[in-house]
């Protein structure tokens, strides 16, 4: 997903006025404001306009982004942007009014420098709001770009289940894979080709919680592809761990997805008790 570079004031003010003292019109205190002005302006409505709008997405973006910071924190975010930049074209207005009303160049020059004074304190204030988008930066980056409109077979269960193994084998993906848990810390996509249809599988991160409250960042993301992408759910069972909370996780998931269809795969040759088992041929013969 798209997100916009946001970089701290000293860094914007350092650029910003470095530009400005290399401009031959720089000792034209109205020009120095008002290219100061459109520069600032500029570069914070397209930071506005590129942060996340929750109210355009689709569910599965909107899920997505809400799990990373709620639409409340975010709109926060965007409307401090708005804010300095309202204040920002105050002060230029101002002090462009006062520099063209007065003649003397000391006095100019004086304006001018105590606008430069008053903007950037008020972009400093803009850091804390500037470290906190930084911080969901990585998170929304990372992202996956699922294709919504294919037949898709989404791939759950506790970690170190099998799911990016069994990802691996049946599709074009070339994901990482290791013994240890949690290997997988976002939506792995993969694909493969049945007569002339493209079925696309999704390997989830491993689920560890029953209720979505409890869960991270990471194990959310597994929700939102079942509820939002999933066609058929195959639950990879690992025999070698609890089978009383597969069972838990398991028994949650079908009950807040009744419409879906939902398998168990047995990935270590294990029997998982009152399900219906299925093999990975009926997953590549779409036999679901």
């Amino acid at each position: 997903m798209k997100y916009p570079r946001i970089q701290k004031s000293k860094e914007v003010l350092d650029i910003v006025i470095g530009k400005l003292s290399k401009d031959p019109k720089k000792r034209d205190p109205y020009y120095f404001v008002n290219e100061f002005q459109n520069s600032i302006v500029d570069r914070y409505l397209y930071i506005y306009n590129s942060l996340p709008d929750y109210s355009k997405m689709n569910e599965y973006y909107l899920l997505m982004c809400k799990n990373i910071v709620p639409e409340a924190t975010m709109e926060k975010h965007k409307n401090h942007y708005l804010a300095t930049i309202r204040i920002i074209n105050q002060l230029a207005e101002k002090f462009k009014r006062y520099i063209s009303k007065n003649k003397k160049m000391a006095e100019k020059n004086r304006f001018q420098k105590e606008f430069l004074g008053r903007a950037s304190s008020v972009i400093r204030k803009l850091d804390k709001t500037i470290v906190e988008l930084l911080g969901y930066s990585k998170d929304f980056k990372r992202i996956p770009n699922p294709d919504q409109k294919q037949y898709t077979v989404v791939l759950i269960g506790v970690p170190n289940s099998g799911k990016t193994t069994l990802l691996a084998q049946i599709t074009d993906a070339n994901p990482e894979i290791n013994r240890y848990s949690f290997t997988t810390k976002s939506l792995n996509l993969g694909y493969f080709k049945k007569r002339l249809e493209i079925i696309q599988v999704v390997d989830t991160p491993g689920l560890i919680h029953t209720e979505f409250k409890d869960m991270n960042l990471i194990e959310k993301q597994a929700i939102v592809a079942i509820k939002t992408l999933a066609n058929v759910i195959v639950f990879l069972y690992n025999q070698y761990q609890s089978l009383e909370d597969q069972e838990r996780i398991l028994s949650k998931i079908k009950k807040d997805n009744p419409d879906k269809k939902m398998f168990v795969l047995p990935s270590f040759g294990g029997k998982m008790p009152k399900q219906k088992n299925i093999t990975i041929k009926n997953i590549l013969n779409r036999d679901l």
